[in-house]
């Protein structure tokens, strides 16, 4: 070593000063950071239910990517006039990522219990931002931006995904309601088409079938009494006189239709006996004639041909008697000329009958009365007959169409709950949406909150001078042992007598020596005082380089007494 020393110190010293030189003159870079809060909603999850369901991290992802867009981080070097010595060489895109390599986003953990599944997991409670800049104020004023960007595009795409959230189920909702709407409007006019033919109105039409049946065999019975009873008072009826019999000088006078009758018997008998041409025949025929018209049972026209049949032969007989110009010719004539026009007009004229004479017998107006009634009875019957017998038809067509009814039925009752489940589903999602939205709103729901403000950094994040100090000493003294054992290795001079013993194998027979005269003593001394006066001027050196670019010395001093005292209490206490 003592021969080797120039070798020795001469690399290190060199290594060691570009070390220093690299140390202090290498720029500071400062790092301002700042601390945000994931904080936890202030209505509980199990009263109201957040939209937002992603995982902290997942959602700070996602915002760090909408932050870190060129746009933004462009904006920010033009309003902050960020690289400004750069920017004229480089193209933008490259300083875009210098600026994203200058961003560090850090996440803090905790160890929790996942709501969910009730297992322990790690969540994201935390996060630290921070900036790296030469200058500091600088730094902390980009970080300040960073920071207002992350907040702002946290609120803002929380609420718009609540709003978006809520604006789709809105429509959904919507959409279903018009489905349920038309589906209840087509079941209404389903259940009024086939009222009576609807599976629940089954039992009911079978009832009401049974009880038409009943009723239509109870209407039945009851036409077949009356038709009985009908024949009995038609009977009672033609047996009996309508007229009450009365009589004048005792004698019992006859209704018209009885007289009718009897003079009809008795024109038969004298016909027989004396001919038409007698005049109690022809007395007998007008009377018949006269009844018939007041009865109502004659025609006029009939009986007007019958006496004009009858004078055509008297005016034969009279005209065999007498001449054209006799008064009996002409007055039949005349006669005759009446009963044609008369008969022209009866002709033309409408039929009309005589009025009916009212009965006046009470018997047989009471059992008139009972007939009528038992004939409108039985009409009413009859009708009420029909109307069963229609609805027993449209019952038994209910029933024989009920099965595809029914088939039809279920199929659009089961489109219409599951359409009403649906929109009972979405309108429940739709209600809770709105409260995640008024959560979301009103800030209530999970939100960053800055707790610690970016800082003012006071010092540099690096270069760590210190540490690059000291590694610059240990790679300068590895150096200065390399290049000594180098040289050492290379030289093939011989020093000391073991050597040469042990090349020659044999030991010296005499080693002298070395001699210290004035001048080596004076040389010595020089050598000591250059090598404290460098000693010196490097502990000077280093003292200003620290209390310049590290720290004051005072501080210095003071952390390295506490440090000490913190070493003593810990050592006696041990």
């Amino acid at each position: 070593v003592k021969r080797r020393k120039w070798q020795f110190a001469l690399p290190a010293f060199v290594l060691f000063l570009l070390v220093t030189i690299v140390a202090f003159v290498w720029p500071p870079t400062y790092e301002s950071s700042a601390t945000i809060l994931i904080e936890e909603p202030d209505v509980p999850r199990d009263l109201v239910t957040s939209t937002i369901t992603s995982f902290a991290d997942q959602r700070l992802q996602v915002i760090t990517q909408r932050v870190m867009t060129t746009q933004n981080l462009i904006r920010i070097i033009n309003d902050f006039k960020l690289f400004a010595e750069q920017r004229t060489r480089s193209p933008i895109n490259s300083l875009v990522e210098s600026l994203r390599e200058q961003i560090t986003l850090d996440l803090i953990s905790a160890d929790v219990v996942d709501p969910r599944s009730g297992r322990p997991t790690q969540a994201t409670i935390a996060f630290t931002l921070s900036f790296r800049n030469a200058v500091p104020e600088t730094a902390q004023r980009v970080l300040n931006e960073l920071v207002s960007l992350y907040l702002s595009e946290n609120l803002r795409t929380r609420r718009e995904k609540a709003a978006e959230t809520t604006e789709f189920l809105a429509n959904e909702s919507s959409k279903l309601q018009s489905a349920v709407n038309q589906l209840e409007q087509a079941l209404a006019e389903f259940k009024l088409q086939h009222s009576g033919s609807l599976p629940e109105q089954m039992a009911v039409g079978m009832q009401l079938m049974d009880r038409s049946e009943r009723e239509a065999m109870d209407v039945r019975r009851r036409i077949q009494d009356l038709d009985e009873r009908k024949i009995y008072l038609e009977s009672e009826l033609a047996q009996m006189s309508p007229h009450d019999a009365f009589l004048i000088d005792g004698q019992r006078v006859m209704s018209p239709s009885e007289r009718l009758r009897a003079l009809q018997t008795q024109h038969i008998g004298l016909r027989g006996i004396y001919g038409e041409k007698h005049p109690d025949v022809i007395k007998l025929s007008r009377e018949i004639a006269a009844l018939k018209l007041e009865t109502g049972t004659g025609n006029a026209s009939a009986d007007i041909e019958l006496q004009l049949s009858g004078l055509a032969g008297d005016i034969a007989v009279a005209r065999e008697k007498y001449a054209e110009n006799h008064p009996d010719v002409v007055r039949l004539k005349r006669r005759e000329e009446t009963l044609r026009a008369a008969l022209a007009e009866a002709r033309t004229a409408p039929a009309t009958k005589a009025p009916v004479s009212r009965p006046d017998n009470p018997a047989y107006i009471q059992l008139q009365a009972q007939l009528d009634a038992v004939n409108s009875e039985r009409r009413s019957l009859e009708d009420q007959y029909v109307a069963l017998g229609d609805k027993l038809r449209g019952l038994e067509e209910r029933i024989l169409a009920a099965p595809q009814i029914e088939r039809e039925y279920r199929l659009l009752q089961r489109d219409y709950e599951n359409a009403l489940l649906s929109y009972n589903e979405v309108k429940a999602k739709q209600s809770s949406a709105e409260l995640g939205q008024a959560l979301e709103t009103e800030r209530k729901s999970e939100r960053f909150s800055l707790i610690e403000p970016p800082d003012l950094p006071l010092k540099p994040v690096k270069p760590n001078r210190l540490a690059i100090l000291v590694l610059g000493f240990v790679f300068s003294f590895a150096a200065g042992i390399g290049c000594l054992a180098l040289f050492e290795s290379l030289d093939q001079s011989i020093y000391g007598a073991k050597q040469l013993e042990a090349l020659t194998g044999a030991p010296p027979l005499v080693v002298l020596p070395y001699i210290r005269n004035r001048s080596d003593t004076l040389r010595s001394w020089r050598h000591a005082g250059l090598a404290a006066l460098s000693i010196t001027a490097i502990i000077a050196s280093g003292l200003y380089l620290v209390e310049a670019y590290l720290m004051p010395l005072d501080v210095l001093w003071s952390i390295g007494e506490r440090r000490l005292e913190d070493y003593l209490e810990q050592f006696i206490g041990a």
